[in-house]
């Protein structure tokens, strides 16, 4: 089967859950909207329920950011499902303007680039679809013991969020994917311009008509410069569309991730409370525990590493056309135009709204705030504990 198959597929799986445009037009179009608002109502209205009926003993600010998954949930949620209901064509013209870059490769390179795509498309979707399958038995097994109106109820406010957002993900990460193929044949590209540019292994350098034949060979024509300004080019419409992607789902990356992040925190602060009092009869809590760390922990590093994967192919670009070589001012000047462009790029990284970079050396930003907020959780319960001592000896004080 080839990657439109598994491409559909995954298209499909988005428009039932009511988080991508049907892309058709009149009365399906408005079944599609009307089934979208359907399923964030009942997201909203589960999450809403949930908050209320919430009675859990624990400090105020430990409830608080406990408690702020499901906005966080909802908001999210919401952003999809708005541009699911919109179905503008603007969801569909960036995959098209991929997909025409893709068509000016070598008949070869396209074969490789749409099965590499098929390939990333069917492990991200088996790999979602299975993690939160697993989280969903856990849940039914855990906590309700298949009583199925009320398991279909938590899973409702809880996995079929989770699914929807992590599918979200996925509708930004593999264009990304998609750009950094297009980036990796141009490299490939650069790697044979490279080869072709060494002299015949007749030909020495004492030879009279080296120096003639190394300037045919290095520009022949001028097809080196055509061929570096058609990859700046193209270099150019890949840096437009990924800032088009990220003006789409820059808010759901930076709520996404602020999200994972707090619930990472009170997950992880939680674990740490099994381990200072375990009770191992509790072990199934503990490892659908240790699931949501694994999940809300591989968003953040999912979405920033994608964006790094096409940074280090730039770097490799840049590597490698540092090492062209050059016998003519107009190919020296067509170079230096594209390594500025891509120096520039890359010591620009993009942003979700300005504030995160998109690059995983932003990750030691986030190990802070986790650790900031852990500890401060940590204090927080250790001095209830304390209070609740001092409260325990004076009750067995005896008065005289």
């Amino acid at each position: 089967m080839d990657s439109s198959y598994w491409a559909n597929l995954l298209l499909t799986i988005n428009r039932f859950l009511g988080i991508f445009p049907s892309g058709r037009r009149g009365f399906l179009r408005w079944i599609h909207s009307l089934w979208c608002l359907f399923l964030l109502l009942y997201i909203w209205i589960g999450s809403i329920c949930k908050l209320k009926e919430f009675r859990l003993d624990m400090p105020t600010i430990e409830k608080l950011l406990y408690l702020m998954e499901f906005p966080g949930n909802m908001s999210t949620i919401a952003i999809l499902v708005y541009y699911a209901v919109l179905n503008s064509p603007r969801s569909y013209e960036v995959e098209l303007q991929i997909h025409r870059l893709i068509k000016g490769l070598e008949a070869k390179a396209i074969r490789i680039v749409y099965k590499k795509q098929g390939q990333r498309t069917v492990y991200l979707m088996v790999a979602v679809i299975v993690f939160h399958g697993l989280c969903t038995v856990m849940d039914i097994v855990y906590n309700y013991n298949f009583d199925f109106w009320t398991s279909f109820y938590s899973n409702s406010v809880y996995n079929l969020p989770a699914l929807m957002m992590s599918l979200g993900i996925l509708q930004y990460a593999l264009p990304l994917h998609l750009l950094c193929l297009l980036l990796e044949q141009m490299r490939i590209s650069i790697e044979d311009l490279k080869l072709r540019q060494r002299p015949s292994r007749d030909i020495t350098k004492l030879d009279a008509g080296y120096e003639s034949a190394f300037a045919v060979l290095v520009d022949a024509g001028g097809g080196t410069s055509l061929l570096i300004e058609e990859m700046r080019s193209t270099c150019n419409r890949i840096d437009l569309i990924h800032k088009q992607l990220l003006s789409r789902f820059g808010l759901f990356l930076l709520l996404n991730m602020i999200n994972s992040l707090i619930s990472f925190c009170v997950e992880l602060y939680l674990l740490f409370d099994f381990f200072d009092n375990p009770q191992w009869e509790e072990s199934m809590l503990l490892a659908y525990r240790l699931l949501w760390l694994v999940m809300h922990g591989g968003r953040i590093w999912f979405i920033l590493a994608v964006n790094e994967q096409i940074l280090e192919q730039k770097c490799n670009l840049c590597q490698l056309i540092n090492e062209l070589e050059v016998c003519s001012s107009h190919l020296e000047r067509t170079i230096n135009r594209f390594l500025l462009q891509l120096q520039t790029s890359i010591d620009q990284p993009l942003e979700a709204c300005g504030i995160v970079t998109l690059d995983t050396l932003s990750l030691g930003g986030f190990i802070g705030v986790l650790m900031a907020i852990v500890i401060f959780l940590i204090q927080i319960g250790l001095g209830n504990k304390s209070l609740m001592g001092v409260a325990l000896n004076r009750s067995n004080w005896v008065y005289i």
